[in-house]
């Protein structure tokens, strides 16, 4: 009931006033943060988009790639909710921002583009990838007119299975689709492809050849940071659906959506700091090389350029010719003379990396290591090299923060399992008397209350025996025993500060410690002696 009442007072005045304040609280503590929204007749919401602070910091760092993606469904008041997202130094998903529409128009699509760049000082990317919406297809070309546009490979396959119904196609179309080979031999097993199959007059064939933003063949001097396909979106709805509910309103989908950028945000911090703590095995024949990447690069780029780096012993430099601006070399690939390769991810490709075995140079340079990929990604420097081991001072502390706060959970997912390790369950708290701090009855009905105001008549000194007593076995004197002994002596009026020092060096670490003091200090009330007890402390 309790949970539901404050359910009801978080939504006074209506679900959209409490999600407007919810981003009102935030902007205190963001003063980036960037909220734009629409209302419609009748006072009625009808788009909204945000992003905060985090959110524009990554995309200053990872602004080559966009993936725009409305394929997550919609919330409790039907509005389609749109994702915009890129691909971090460790090629995982970051969340740029979010929006909220009502209809999935293009009207609806450029105004979710136009306000997120008003949020990005009209910084667009280099390229944005899409599932093929019309809609979204132009409205991506009226606002991002330079940016180059690929469509989904999971999308056309998807496509290709449902219009074509061919086992046959979808597999030589995503062979043909994916394959790194030139524009000459994409037309010919295109054709070849479209022949054996019996779709050459089939609309949607003829439509999507004429579009052609999808093949590898004609967009490989595009840089798409490795993405072929939203799956990065397809990853984040996974993780979303642990956080987010189709039930949701706005409110409690915007509060649990942020809880779940945070949860991306503190693997990303993880992952900083295993990338800047700790060297990784050095397994290839050019360990120069290797360990330079391994300085520079993330943890994940860093493998991905092993991996190249191993291949590498199966290339050689088979001509080399002078140039206006430098010297060109052919590679070969061992038994493969007649095969052409364009690799495009943004690291040292196979054939770089033979170049550099062949005229001796034992490091990764400056002009071949794209910042994006590297551990400073985000950090206001011009230089890849002022990257280290370790990494400057905010690095550092983001990525043990992250690091920490992940071995915490692991540690919580673990300590949950039994119930032998994990103990919350606790008694009825029992009542302490505050006479003589025994359990079971009040101060008023203490048996102990008459004798020691009998023998009460002033702070008397303390004999040598008892303070030699309390201080001679601190190692044999329990718990029950030390408090049986303070109580008997506090009844006979033989109280000092010296006990209560005694028993704080004896047991400082314990909470009867803090029972000596209130005892100690309450009967020095009750003595009259209030003045003797704050000189002697």
């Amino acid at each position: 009931m309790h949970n539901e009442v404050r359910r009801q007072r978080a939504l006074q005045n209506g679900d959209v006033n409490a999600a407007l304040r919810f981003f009102e609280h935030d902007a205190r503590n963001d003063e980036k943060l960037f909220l734009r929204y629409e209302v419609a007749a009748g006072s009625r919401m009808c788009d909204i988009i945000w992003s905060d602070g985090r959110s524009q910091k990554d995309y200053k760092a990872f602004d080559d790639v966009l993936v725009f993606d409305a394929t997550y469904g919609r919330n409790k008041y039907n509005l389609l909710v749109i994702f915009l997202s890129g691909v971090n130094h460790h090629s995982q998903t970051c969340v740029l921002a979010a929006a909220m529409v009502s209809c999935e128009s293009q009207d609806s699509y450029k105004w979710v583009l136009r306000r997120f760049m008003e949020c990005l000082r009209g910084k667009a990317p280099k390229a944005v990838i899409t599932d093929g919406d019309p809609s979204m297809r132009l409205a991506i070309m009226h606002v991002f007119p330079n940016a180059h546009h690929r469509l989904c490979a999971w999308h056309l396959l998807w496509n290709a299975t449902t219009h074509v119904s061919q086992p046959r196609f979808t597999q030589l179309f995503k062979q043909y689709m994916l394959a790194d080979i030139e524009v000459g031999e994409f037309k010919m097993q295109w054709e070849a492809m479209v022949d054996e199959c019996g779709v050459r007059e089939v609309e949607w064939v003829m439509d999507l050849y004429r579009k052609l933003s999808w093949a590898t063949a004609y967009i490989q001097d595009r840089f798409f940071a490795g993405l072929r396909t939203t799956s990065q979106c397809e990853s984040l709805h996974a993780k979303l659906g642990g956080f987010v509910e189709s039930r949701y309103g706005i409110l409690y989908f915007v509060t649990n959506f942020q809880r779940c950028v945070n949860f991306l945000r503190d693997k990303e911090e993880e992952l900083d700091f295993r990338s800047f703590y700790g060297t990784p095995v050095l397994q290839t024949q050019f360990p120069e090389i290797e360990r330079s990447a391994a300085i520079l690069y993330t943890r994940e780029l860093f493998y991905r350029f092993r991996e190249s780096l191993k291949r590498a012993v199966r290339f050689y430099i088979v001509n080399r010719q002078d140039c206006e601006n430098g010297c060109c070399y052919v590679i070969q690939k061992y038994r493969r003379p007649e095969s052409t390769w364009i690799e495009s991810y943004g690291i040292p490709c196979v054939h770089i990396i033979v170049v550099l075995v062949g005229i001796d140079i034992g490091s990764l340079p400056e002009t071949l290591v794209l910042k994006r990929w590297c551990k400073n990604a985000k950090n206001n420097v011009t230089s890849v090299r002022h990257v280290t081991e370790t990494g400057d001072v905010v690095s550092q502390y983001r990525s043990r923060l992250g690091a920490f706060v992940g071995q915490c959970k692991r540690f919580a997912k673990f300590a949950f399992l039994r119930d032998e390790d994990y103990k919350v369950t606790k008694g009825p708290k029992k009542r302490k008397g505050s006479a003589c701090r025994k359990l079971g009855h009040r101060r008023t009905r203490c048996p102990s209350v008459p004798a020691l105001r009998q023998g009460c008549r002033g702070s008397l000194p303390v004999p040598e025996g008892c303070q030699a007593q309390l201080q001679a076995t601190p190692s044999q004197t329990t718990r029950q025993e030390h408090s049986t002994f303070f109580a008997s002596k506090l009844a006979t009026g033989y109280v000092s500060a010296n006990i209560v020092l005694a028993a704080r060096n004896q047991e400082r670490n314990d909470g009867v410690v803090a029972i000596y003091l209130d005892q100690y200090i309450e009967y020095q009330y009750i003595l009259g002696s209030a003045q003797s007890l704050w000189d002697k402390t």
